[in-house]
């Protein structure tokens, strides 16, 4: 190739194969994969050839293309690639969103990734960007959710966000919402992922602990008086704070705190009594 430009034109015509899954096995073989992985142009490429409707269409090729993904490391480069990227252009910010797209992607297809990406430093990256003090965007919506697949139903995750200092990271986060609701319907759905990144980190005994070190229980409890939105999601975080022998402290602590005379009148309120008709009498 003489010029970058011949470059950018054999990537774009390289988009037509994600159009056939069934021929991934051949850029595997001429070791294709590995020269992507070096190039930090090809992240709509690859977004395309992992787009999940794609990879179902032909289980065997997906299967060789995920393979040689992770063996080249590809959540590490990714990464790496992010940290270089400024939100501030359009086009880079949008780089970062189609990067966690195919994460998300791969995740899909293949669950038990979750972990070595994890590792890999996304992670680490998630906690970063979503603690960042920018406006809440589309990318901060995605680190979101792409938080909490990571962390559901796995405990290596689960162990290495608390390690983090990532249970203070989601009570900060989610602080927010204490007194005041998500003014946006992307907004709202990002305060759920967060709770649901937390209530996933609680099903581990040590998070628990760090929970309650972090105040959590004290910013829960605030939650359920001011009454604003995020109080059906905060009364889910102290179930899954102080159920089983693990939770114990955090039991005695909420006594501490006075919960008890929040949650009380949740559960006190009598339902309203249904005006009777004709048809519902017939009916009882």
């Amino acid at each position: 190739m003489e010029s970058e430009l011949d470059l950018n034109d054999i990537i774009q015509e390289m988009h037509v194969i994600a159009t056939m899954p069934d021929l991934y096995h051949l850029l595997v073989e001429l070791n294709s994969v590995h020269s992507l992985l070096g190039l930090l142009t090809v992240v709509d490429l690859l977004q395309e050839l992992t787009d999940i409707d794609t990879l179902h269409e032909s289980e065997e090729g997906a299967e060789v293309l995920i393979d040689a993904l992770l063996e080249g490391q590809v959540v590490a480069l990714l990464v790496q690639n992010m940290e270089r990227l400024d939100e501030q252009v359009k086009e880079e910010a949008d780089g970062i969103y189609n990067t966690l797209a195919i994460i998300e992607n791969m995740a899909e297809f293949r669950p038990g990734l979750c972990t070595e990406a994890a590792q890999q430093g996304l992670m680490q990256w998630l906690l970063k960007r979503i603690k960042a003090k920018m406006p809440f965007d589309a990318n901060k919506l995605y680190c979101s959710e792409i938080l909490a697949i990571l962390l559901q139903n796995n405990d290596n995750t689960r162990e290495l966000l608390g390690e983090m200092d990532g249970i203070d990271v989601l009570l900060q986060q989610l602080s927010v919402f204490k007194r005041h609701n998500p003014s946006t319907a992307e907004e709202q759905e990002m305060m759920e992922n967060l709770f649901d990144a937390l209530c996933s980190c609680l099903m581990l005994p040590a998070n628990r602990d760090r929970f309650l070190r972090g105040e959590g229980l004290q910013l829960m409890n605030l939650m359920l008086r001011e009454k604003k939105t995020s109080r059906t999601s905060a009364l889910k975080v102290l179930d899954h704070g102080m159920i089983g022998p693990e939770g114990a402290d955090n039991c005695h602590k909420f006594v501490d705190i006075l919960g008890l005379r929040t949650i009380f009148p949740l559960f006190m309120k009598t339902p309203k009594k249904m005006k009777k008709t004709g048809a519902s009498e017939k009916e009882h």
